[in-house]
């Protein structure tokens, strides 16, 4: 029987004698988790079966485990490890691969591959991710590797410092630009969303890095069209050619679903491969956004960690044609 490690710790020098059910209200752990504890938990001490009521003392190590909710699969897969310790995984996820399985699809996710170095490297913890990206969005990726730190992650209310790498079709101005439009379902669809007065609230503040060398066509300055007050138009799909890309740097402020393929479609400047949203797949096969850095205080070790990830080539391609 497959089982996940939900607690290992050595216990407090400085502890007498404790119950592990005062241990475990000690921890990050929802009270739905410690009922599953207490219920169908396989508990160790010292690597001895114990119970729920057995008394511990410090410096014993003590290992419980639960049999997973959901199994899935495992399959071979290449992983670009960014960072991990013994509570997190941190991943450069590929484009093209799904974060967990569903209903058609069932292998080769995101989910079976970090189950697959699980084992590889005899390590018992389920699939938990703190935060998720878009099949075709590729970049940094944080998996807890227990329910309880991924509570901790929420308990503690973890603030990610987010900044995605983009590149749009045509000429966008290089004026700091911070968009604050609220994002909501689109009417009729259940995937697209849009920007309406009906939505939540949204900001994305957006950077210019580069452009391409080739010929760009400009917009006409209208004084109608202005965003923000910088004097930026809406990009006219009659005037700019599709294979003029300028690259920009997008930090999150929310976390709204496409919230970057909204916005910046909305500014009138989609996503190069970003066909749900305005934007074309003759230069690349994909909406070209990337997960690029994560900032955030370790909930479970207080420490600043600063994650990155480089821009992949698919994308870098279409600055330097």
């Amino acid at each position: 029987m497959k089982t996940a490690t939900i607690i290992d710790l050595i216990v407090d020098s400085d502890v007498h004698t404790q119950s592990i059910n005062h241990i475990i209200k000690q921890q990050h752990i929802s009270q739905r988790m410690r009922r599953r504890l207490r219920n169908d938990g396989i508990i160790t001490v010292n690597g001895k079966p114990a119970t729920w009521n057995t008394l511990v003392h410090g410096d014993d190590h003590l290992i419980m485990k639960l049999t997973p909710e959901q199994e899935f699969s495992l399959s071979p897969m290449e992983l670009d490890i960014i960072y991990e310790d013994e509570y997190i995984l941190v991943i450069n996820k590929a484009a093209g691969i799904l974060m967990h399985p569903t209903s058609t699809v069932r292998d080769h996710t995101l989910a079976n591959g970090v189950l697959h170095y699980y084992q590889e490297t005899n390590q018992h913890y389920d699939f938990h991710p703190v935060h998720r990206l878009d099949k075709d969005t590729s970049g940094i990726v944080i998996i807890a590797k227990t329910s309880v730190v991924q509570h901790a992650f929420d308990k503690k209310h973890t603030h990610f410092y987010k900044i995605y790498d983009a590149i749009v079709e045509g000429y966008l101005p290089s004026v700091p630009i911070s968009i604050n439009w609220p994002i909501g379902r689109k009417p009729g669809s259940i995937i697209e969303r849009c920007c309406t007065s009906q939505g939540k609230p949204a900001r994305t503040d957006i950077t210019v890095i580069s452009k391409n060398t080739s010929k760009i066509s400009c917009c006409n300055n209208n004084p109608a069209d202005t965003v923000n007050n910088s004097n930026i138009c809406p990009a006219n799909s009659s005037l700019i050619a599709y294979n003029h890309f300028t690259h920009v740097q997008c930090v999150l402020h929310t976390g709204r679903t496409h919230q970057i393929r909204v916005h910046l479609s909305q500014l009138g400047y989609p996503l190069a491969g970003d066909d749900l949203y305005g934007g074309h797949l003759d230069a690349i096969q994909r909406q070209a956004l990337h997960a690029a850095q994560v900032s955030f205080y370790h909930p479970m070790t207080n420490k600043w960690l600063e994650l990155h990830a480089e821009i992949p080539e698919d994308m870098n391609v279409l600055l330097n044609d």
